[in-house]
């Protein structure tokens, strides 16, 4: 399949549907109908089977999805039966936690190197990981397989955006206070910053009532 016949929506409820089929696995759940599904991805059974479509004919009519199956399905449409290599852009709180997290790893996701651009940070290892000038980014991603980017600067996040986008690194997941958009249809960046998704929640308070 090619990126431009899956919308971008569908996308998004796929990755929640994979969620709540781990979520199930976990609690030692086989099978589940479509509509009991449905109804924990916040979606009518129409627009799941409708999702899933794209993923292949994976449920039984009368009986439902087995939940591993449809599991295993959904992490191999998603690439994430595979092992995909990062790097990090700027030595951040959250970055050094990125680095230590051993969850992300469990997933699939290694992080091969991190760059910064201040001389303290230059030549850290951290859980493994070390730590180059950002001016290094050309030699270290000669030497290593990069997947994807991610952007963790507080002060500096467009000039890591810059420098990976003329890597020609195609994914970017970046978490910096910045949106930050690319013209470039063979690169997706992915933005999510904490605070903006509080403001969406806020927006609702303050219209609900």
């Amino acid at each position: 399949m090619k990126i431009r016949d899956l919308p971008e929506n569908t996308l998004h409820r796929l990755v929640i549907y994979l969620g709540v089929l781990e979520s199930l696995e976990r609690k030692k759940i086989e099978a589940i109908s479509s509509e009991d599904l449905a109804k924990k991805c916040g979606v009518n059974p129409a627009q799941l089977r409708k999702d899933l479509s794209y993923v292949g004919n994976l449920g039984t009519k009368g009986v439902g999805y087995s939940v591993k199956s449809l599991k295993f399905s959904l992490k191999k449409f998603l690439g994430r039966t595979e092992e995909w290599n990062l790097i990090l852009g700027g030595l951040s709180p959250l970055g050094e936690f990125l680095l230590n997290c051993k969850e992300i790893q469990k997933e699939g996701f290694y992080f091969m190197a991190a760059f910064d651009t201040r001389g303290e940070n230059i030549g850290k290892v951290i859980n493994g990981v070390s730590v180059y000038n950002l001016d290094q980014l050309t030699y270290v991603t000669k030497a290593i397989r990069v997947d994807m980017a991610i952007i963790t600067s507080e002060d500096k996040p467009e000039e890591y955006f810059e420098a990976f986008v003329n890597q020609k690194i195609k994914a970017i997941l970046n978490l910096s206070a910045v949106p930050m958009f690319v013209e470039d249809p063979g690169v997706k960046i992915e933005n999510f910053y904490f605070p903006m998704a509080l403001t969406k929640l806020s927006f609702f308070l303050k219209n609900s009532f």
